[in-house]
């Protein structure tokens, strides 16, 4: 496959996953309004279980489950259970476009904690870029007394959780297979809906609703497929920024079946995280680029 159709292919994927996540979302939404959030977590996680389980033991990856009991696969289980419990807290009291905000600040966390967990090298550029991806998430937030957004901080949670079970996914040795790392990321999922139980008054889903779950694990598992299959033999600079349509895709499923506008202050903090997303992806190419420069001998 040459490189222009690979990277087509990847923006098409990505796209494709941002799409699908969004989908996910929405039903979500959707259900966390009317039944108990530790509930819709289960439930869902149940089922997004059920359907990587099965993967796993149709790819024949049974025996690679003993190979989780890692702690960078727990801590990574941990922080993915953490993410959701917060994403889907946040979900149900925050405009789709607003949280799909919030969350793009967390490749700028993890641009920041590369370099206190693996020492990386962050120019000034890059950590004007993180300040400036920080003050648009603080326009989403609002934090004065007459408009501060509780729930916005919730996000800042998740997307800070998120970028901290990245960190921990470099850490997996290469021999534990990604699906069975999935598995485990949701079972902690499963757990962690389980944990809500003692502070909610759970009850007998409707078949609809319980369908509509089942079929946002399955959104969620073709999302992760095609987030993968993205980000394979492609040219990062060229297909990472398109997961931005994920901001698009959010707005447009807000207004279409919330009935939600974002307001000019978190329009505005949303350009900002995205153009700070941007251009921190531009310099690492640009560092990338000078690396490879330095370490090919000259011919």
């Amino acid at each position: 496959m040459s490189s222009i159709s690979a990277n087509q292919r990847g923006i098409l994927a990505v796209c494709g996953s941002m799409a699908t996540y969004t989908v996910n979302d929405a039903m979500v939404k959707e259900i966390a309004q009317v039944y108990p959030v530790g509930e819709v977590i289960f439930i869902r996680g149940v089922f997004t279980t059920i359907l990587i389980g099965a993967v796993v033991l149709a790819l024949g990856h049974a025996r690679e489950l003993r190979l989780a009991a890692s702690k960078p696969v727990m801590a990574r289980s941990l922080f993915d259970g953490l993410s959701t419990a917060c994403f889907v807290l946040a979900l149900v009291h925050m405009k789709l476009a607003d949280l799909a905000a919030v969350l793009q600040v967390s490749p700028l966390i993890l641009t920041a904690l590369s370099v206190v967990f693996y020492r990386e090298a962050v120019g000034w550029r890059r950590w004007t870029a993180i300040a400036v991806g920080f003050a648009g998430a603080l326009f989403v937030v609002k934090p004065t007394t007459a408009a501060f957004d509780f729930w916005a901080l919730i996000a800042m949670l998740a997307a800070f959780s998120s970028a901290l079970r990245e960190t921990q996914t470099r850490r997996i040795e290469r021999n534990v297979p990604t699906i069975v790392i999935a598995l485990m990321g949701s079972l902690a999922i499963v757990a962690v809906g389980v944990l809500f139980a003692p502070t909610e008054q759970w009850r007998v889903m409707p078949l609809r609703e319980v369908a509509l779950l089942a079929a946002a694990a399955v959104f969620v598992g073709m999302a992760t497929y095609l987030m993968t299959l993205a980000f394979r033999s492609v040219d990062l600079s060229v297909v990472a920024p398109f997961r931005y349509s994920y901001l698009l895709t959010s707005a447009l499923a807000g207004y279409l079946v919330f009935n939600e506008l974002p307001d000019g202050c978190s329009a505005f903090g949303a350009l900002l995280i995205m153009g700070s997303g941007l251009y921190a992806l531009h310099r690492e190419a640009v560092r990338r680029r000078d690396l490879t420069a330095k370490t090919t001998p000259a011919l």
